[in-house]
């Protein structure tokens, strides 16, 4: 029994990871379309910070408060290790911001 436990986790797992660009592409076009709708001035950074806690909130509910907040960072860690080398890339095509 425990074996077929790890086999249908292994299965959720690699259908995350065959979603997730997909889903990181839908919530990021439904990110910029908030942005180019709406009135000037826009902060765009508010649209990341409402991603953040939405997120946080759906892992509380899911898993409770103690547990939910765990998940939320361990989800955090894990995307930003994931995708640092790729958002070094992009930095060093872009270049630093102006100072």
């Amino acid at each position: 029994m425990n074996d077929n436990l790890s086999k249908e986790l292994d299965r959720i797992t690699d259908l995350g990871k065959g979603r997730c660009d997909e889903y990181t592409e839908k919530l990021l076009a439904f990110v910029q379309d908030m942005e180019a709708s709406s009135p000037e001035p826009f902060i765009p950074l508010l649209a990341d910070i409402a991603l953040v806690r939405t997120l946080i909130v759906h892992l509380v509910i899911r898993y409770g408060p103690e547990r939910g907040l765990v998940e939320a960072r361990d989800a955090f860690n894990t995307t930003f290790d994931q995708m640092k080398p790729i958002l070094e890339n992009m930095e060093n095509l872009k270049g630093h911001p102006p100072q």
